[in-house]
């Protein structure tokens, strides 16, 4: 399963993306707010999709640098240069993706590939 989720990474990253530009963690709730109000006004009208809210979208840096990387047993995180040490200042759930949309995407679309593997290694037809 590891391989087949490793090569999604593209469709991965994109989802994390989209989490980010709506300024949201894999959990739903908000990444975070800008303290300094002229700063929060600067991201509300460059990123009207996050309300104003943090979104790491700013220079994309972090978002570009992105992978999908095995992280436990059956669990994956996204690695990423951190040069602004965001996972320090929101947390490294910055990093995961929506459990059940990832639970979906196994059942969904992982499973027909993974299934193929099976029936290779096992040799059936």
């Amino acid at each position: 399963m590891q391989k087949i989720v490793i090569s999604d990474n593209q469709s991965l990253k994109q989802r994390k993306i989209d989490e980010f530009t709506v300024g949201e963690l894999p959990n739903g709730s908000r990444i975070g707010t800008y303290k300094d109000a002229e700063y929060y006004f600067f991201k509300r009208e460059i990123n009207p999709f996050a309300n104003g809210y943090v979104d790491l979208m700013l220079t994309r840096t972090f978002v570009n640098s992105m992978r999908v990387e095995p992280f436990t047993s059956g669990t994956y995180l996204f690695n990423a240069s951190d040069p602004n040490n965001l996972t320090g200042r929101y947390g490294i759930d910055i990093l995961g993706l929506n459990q059940q949309w990832f639970e979906n995407r196994q059942k969904e679309i992982y499973i027909h590939p993974f299934l193929r593997q099976i029936k290779q290694y096992a040799q059936i037809q």
